[in-house]
């Protein structure tokens, strides 16, 4: 625990002239190390500091002086930014950001002059300090600068709960833009916290110890709920063929009324896909998480040890279905578990590997040849469906992924059959093959490469896998087109918002440095840097990118709920991230004639996933932050237009916006800066979570208005 990250001893201990000690939480019986943001351990080499700021611990009669224990930063000549860097007091109340909700009044009070260390999201870090006598491990600092670690540790309030997500885990990156935004504003809880405490919902699988497994639903039920299955997820997920789900209740049905029951080993693998199969299919009929499901999720977690225990390719079925179950009851932390357990089991029977009949001993007949072609095609069904699951859900959470491309060589299957005659008649699942692909593309980019990348070469990546995007959509029929209105037949409406949704999704996670970066600083960049390319007019217009697509996907679920039914093929994690782009985008532009139209969106979609989440059993206070946010927002659109209504007024004639992503409030900055010198920095931002952005700090807050747009502090 660290009160902040001043080097070698903390602001408050060299003001007391007492040793600095700093504790590890994880590790108590361990001296803990210091080390500073990520972001600003650049920043000071970056930005110009003042001669008479470097002086002031020393000037206060601190023996600890700054000069004699660090390095200095390269000099630098007098710039007009210097006035921004100005000392700030040690003793200013840090912002109510860093403070939680969930603690009592003295709780609160005792943490005014420090970081909170449970409910923001500590990052436990290492340093290069030592602090026994101010030496510098200068090898260690090189392996720390260029090895980020790009993980947050999340918990709740019960402090007894801890899970890593990564820096591309929108969610709580935006929610913690959105509580650095609205900083200095008295009227802004931090909601932040409040979507912590949904970490136990999303991880945990509360499950009773069960006597007697599930007995299998009725006849007529189990037709319902294999035909539901096959219609409205098998397009998606070809994981498993009819006729096995079908061999498997023939066989296992008779040994289920046994008493006791009795199985074979190889049994319980078939038995939890087929539990797995009547969970999706009983929550899809009532169109939410039913007491049914429930019940069938139960008998297949509860067999999950023996499918660990028998690491086969009925396995991985089971395990995928599971995680299938998991991920659209809104469990995304414990369905991520168990499609790691079902990748690593696939890569050790080598389904992430093509095999031709030719090299199948026993495949020379023409019936062997036939049998390992349709088991070669189910077992490329099976691995390309656990890449797909995996990218899409490492592009939401940040997690590290488990599958590896250079190690793949499966070839891609051919298009899953609908087994009816009236369903789609368009490869949804090839078409999502593909966009995985662009979006392994867009993780290597932001998230999991060692290379340092410049703010030129970030830049033409993401003009090049923009074009990518557009170029994906040509494939689809004009009335299933992503980016477009769906005209589609009432059995296909909701495979084609599923694939949209997963397209805009691909463009929020593409374009997010846009839509929390300062606008003024990006343009410049973008037209100094892209210019003469093919993308540098998209990418001038990236926030506006980020926010169409926001807009698209939540008027494409509108459409399925208006022309269709609801689908849980389309989870509530997945509204909630478009929810919050459309929220940043509302506080950005204030002037946006949409504006308004756009704050309804955002009002009317959190309002009805808050009472989504409530019923699936998330915890309370994460759905009342949804409700936070939509009052906050509210009130921030109100005064906002009352400010601007005041200044027109005043001025004798409404002010006319050339480029409304211009009209960005927190950018009250020096025209004369150098804008090319933070380039060096800005990439390293979208590689580590926002947790670190300490404002008291004043290279920070420079940083932070000039590249994140967030409103300086120190002013």
């Amino acid at each position: 625990m660290k009160c902040d990250t001043e080097q070698p001893s903390c602001r408050n201990c060299q003001k007391r002239r007492v040793p600095c000690v700093t504790t590890d939480l994880r590790r108590p019986e361990r001296n803990g190390r210091r080390t500073e943001p990520k972001g600003r351990r650049q920043s000071r080499n970056t930005i110009p500091t003042p001669e008479g700021s470097r002086h002031t611990a020393t000037d206060r009669g601190n023996p600890l002086s700054t000069d004699q224990q660090m390095p200095r930063s390269p000099s630098a000549t007098p710039s007009p930014t210097s006035h921004l860097l100005a000392h700030m007091e040690h003793d200013s109340a840090i912002p109510s950001i860093f403070t939680t909700p969930f603690q009592n009044g003295s709780q609160q009070s005792s943490r005014a002059h420090q970081v909170n260390d449970s409910n923001v999201g500590s990052t436990y870090q290492t340093s290069s300090t030592d602090l026994a006598d101010g030496t510098r491990d200068t090898r260690a600092e090189a392996d720390q600068t260029h090895q980020n670690s790009k993980l947050l540790f999340v918990t709740d309030k019960s402090r007894s709960r801890l899970q890593i997500v990564g820096s591309g885990s929108s969610i709580y990156v935006m929610a913690h833009w959105l509580d650095l935004f609205f900083a200095k504003h008295s009227y802004w809880r931090p909601i932040y916290p409040y979507f912590q405490q949904g970490l136990a919902y999303s991880i945990e699988v509360p499950l009773p110890f069960l006597h007697t497994l599930p007995q299998l639903p009725t006849p007529s039920q189990t037709t319902d709920y294999i035909s539901t299955f096959f219609s409205q997820f098998y397009p998606i997920y070809p994981i498993i063929d009819r006729s096995m789900l079908e061999r498997s209740l023939e066989t296992l049905g008779p040994k289920l009324e046994q008493q006791p029951q009795r199985f074979a080993p190889e049994d319980y693998p078939s038995l939890a896909c087929l539990y797995a199969v009547f969970s999706i299919a009983a929550d899809e009929l009532e169109g939410c998480p039913t007491s049914s499901g429930a019940t069938y999720l139960e008998g297949a977690y509860f067999l999950y040890a023996h499918l660990v225990a028998l690491p086969y390719v009925t396995s991985v079925q089971a395990l995928l279905l599971l995680a299938i179950v998991l991920r659209h009851r809104n469990k995304d932390g414990a369905s991520l578990g168990t499609l790691g357990q079902a990748i690593r089991i696939a890569q050790s029977i080598g389904l992430h590997q093509h095999m031709s009949a030719a090299d199948v001993i026993g495949s020379s007949s023409e019936n062997g040849a036939m049998d390992v072609a349709s088991q070669t095609d189910l077992h490329s069904r099976i691995w390309w469906t656990a890449y797909i699951l995996e990218r899409t859900m490492e592009l939401e959470t940040g997690r590290p992924s488990a599958i590896r491309d250079s190690e793949c060589n499966q070839v891609r299957p051919a298009p899953a059959a609908t087994h009816r005659n009236d369903g789609p008649r368009f490869d949804y699942f090839g078409s999502l093959v593909q966009l995985a692909q662009i979006q392994t593309q867009i993780i290597e980019l932001f998230y999991t490469s060692k290379q340092r990348r410049e703010t030129k070469e970030l830049l033409h990546e993401m003009g090049r896998l923009d074009r990518a995007l557009l170029d994906w959509t040509v494939q689809f029929p004009e009335d299933i087109r992503p980016g477009r209105d769906i005209f589609c037949a009432e059995e296909e409406y909701h495979l084609a918002t599923y694939v949209t949704l997963q397209y805009h999704q691909t463009f929020v996670a593409l374009h997010r440095p846009a839509l929390m970066s300062a606008t003024p600083w990006l343009r410049s960049r973008v037209n100094h840097l892209c210019a003469g390319t093919p993308w540098r007019g998209r990418l001038r217009y990236a926030l506006c990118i980020g926010a169409a697509s926001a807009r698209a996907g939540l008027k494409a679920l509108n459409d399925l709920l208006l022309y269709a039914k609801a689908s849980r093929l389309i989870t509530a994690n997945q509204t909630l991230l478009l929810t919050l782009v459309l929220a940043i985008y509302v506080t950005r532009i204030p002037t946006s004639r949409m504006n308004a139209s756009d704050l309804a969106i955002v009002v009317t979609f959190a309002q009805e996933i808050e009472q989504d989440y409530l019923a699936m059993g998330q915890d309370v206070d994460f759905a009342n932050g949804l409700g936070i946010l939509r009052t906050q927002l509210s009130e921030h659109v109100r005064l906002t237009k009352a400010n601007l209504s005041q200044t027109s007024s005043s001025g004798g004639a409404a002010t006319v916006v050339q480029e409304p992503s211009d009209d960005d409030m927190s950018m009250d900055l020096i025209p004369d800066f150098d804008l090319s010198s933070l380039d060096d920095v800005w990439p390293s931002l979208w590689t580590d979570d926002l947790s670190g952005l300490y404002v008291n700090d004043a290279n920070q807050d420079t940083l932070s208005a000039y590249l994140l747009g967030v409103p300086r502090m120190n002013n």
